[in-house]
Order: structure tokens, then sequence, then C-alpha cells
């Protein structure tokens, strides 16, 4: 990786980074309400099923294969993807939270590179021919910074662990050094992740947290929540 790129995926991986990320608990504030996650030890437990379970058999191979077709400037299968990784995104909410947050690194993606198949995909996306979600995004523009493989379903399933931990830690479940200490024992669970993404086929994507998924159904229903999901 080049030193610019590395400066680039810095970028991408920065919280302060506006995509809307760390307003989502992705079910995470209903579990927590409903006493099933109430300590150290079961957020850590979630945030590995939630990387090795969702993120990376689905968003994570979305990615990997978003980057291989921008190489091979493929806007048409771009689409394609974009919808096969809605249809695999079971609730509304996981929709919503990948969708909006891809969106928006769409409309971002266009102060970053001036790269022609990132900037015409970000176009199909804020024209509403292409839903956007998140990880499609991230892929496309990850090519085109110039942004490793490798390195970019890294970023993506750091940046999933990581607000998931910032969650956690705003809703008091541990205290930022103990955060910091969970975010560095998942490194295994990344590395792990990594190879999920890259031993899986786009026709071999799939999610399977049903303990989540209903956690961030009721989620909407609650009068008082923190969180969009």
């Amino acid at each position: 990786m080049t030193r610019e790129a590395f400066l680039f995926a810095l970028q991408l991986g920065d919280s302060t980074l506006p995509t809307g990320r760390f307003s989502h608990s992705y079910g995470l504030e209903a579990l927590v309400a409903q006493d099933t996650v109430n300590d150290e030890e079961t957020i850590a437990e979630l945030v590995e099923s939630v990387v090795l379970e969702v993120v990376a058999p689905l968003d994570g191979v979305a990615l990997a294969e978003a980057h291989r077709l921008s190489a091979l400037r493929d806007v048409e299968c771009l689409r394609s993807l974009d919808r096969s990784v809605t249809a695999r995104k079971l609730t509304p909410s996981s929709r919503h939270a990948s969708t909006s947050c891809g969106r928006r690194l769409a409309a971002l993606s266009k102060s970053l590179t001036s790269d022609e198949i990132c900037r015409h995909f970000a176009e199909e996306v804020g024209a509403g021919h292409s839903d956007g979600n998140l990880a499609v995004i991230e892929g496309v523009l990850a090519h085109a910074l110039d942004i490793g493989l490798e390195q970019a379903i890294l970023l993506e399933l750091r940046g999933t662990s990581a607000a998931l931990v910032s969650a956690a830690l705003r809703m008091g479940k541990t205290s930022a050094l103990r955060a910091q200490a969970i975010t560095a024992a998942l490194v295994p669970t990344l590395r792990e992740g990594l190879e999920i993404a890259l031993g899986l086929s786009v026709e071999e994507m799939r999610a399977a947290a049903p303990e989540l998924d209903i956690a961030a159904m009721s989620h909407t229903r609650r009068d008082a929540r923190i969180f969009a999901t």
C-alpha cells in the first residue's frame, strides 16, 4: 500500500467520517435494554458473533466483489451486487443502517477521488438507481483510493466492531479504557473474518444472527432510544 493509500485508509476508518455509522447500535441497544448484554464479556461475545456471522460472510464478501468489479469497471454488475446485498439484509433496520451510511459515503466520495467508476456509481446511488449499501460503496471507493483488497475488508470488519464497542461505551456498559482492551482482543476475530470474506463467493453471501435481528426489530417500537437502530 502506498503512503497516500494508507492515509486514505486512516481517513475512512476514522470515527469522525460523516457517514452516520456511529448513530447505529445494530440492535445492541435493545439487547442491553432486555439485559441480554449486560457486561464486558457478553459485549465481546456479541461483537465477535456479528463480525463472524454477519459482517464477514455478507458485507465483507460484498466489499471484496465491489473492489474487483471496480477494477473491471463494471457498473451494471455493481448495481446487481448492490441489490443482492439488500436482499440478504433481512430486517428493515439492517437495510436502513447499510443504505443510509452508504449513501452518505457515496456523496462524500466525490470529494475524495476523481475516479470515473467511483463517480459514476456514486451518481447511480444518488439518483436512486442503486441502493447504496455501505459495503458496496466502501469496496468501490477503496479501489479508487488504491487501498488493497485485504486492507479494505479489514477496515469494514473493524468499522462495525468499533461502532458496536462505541455504542456499548455510550450506554455505560464499559469504560473508555476497557473499550480499547475489548477492541484489541478482537484482532484474531478480525483476521478470521477476513479469511471468511475472502473464502466465500457472492452466491454464498449470508448473514445469520436471528437473536440480534429480533432485538433490532423490537428497537423500533421503543418509546425512547439513543440509536437509530
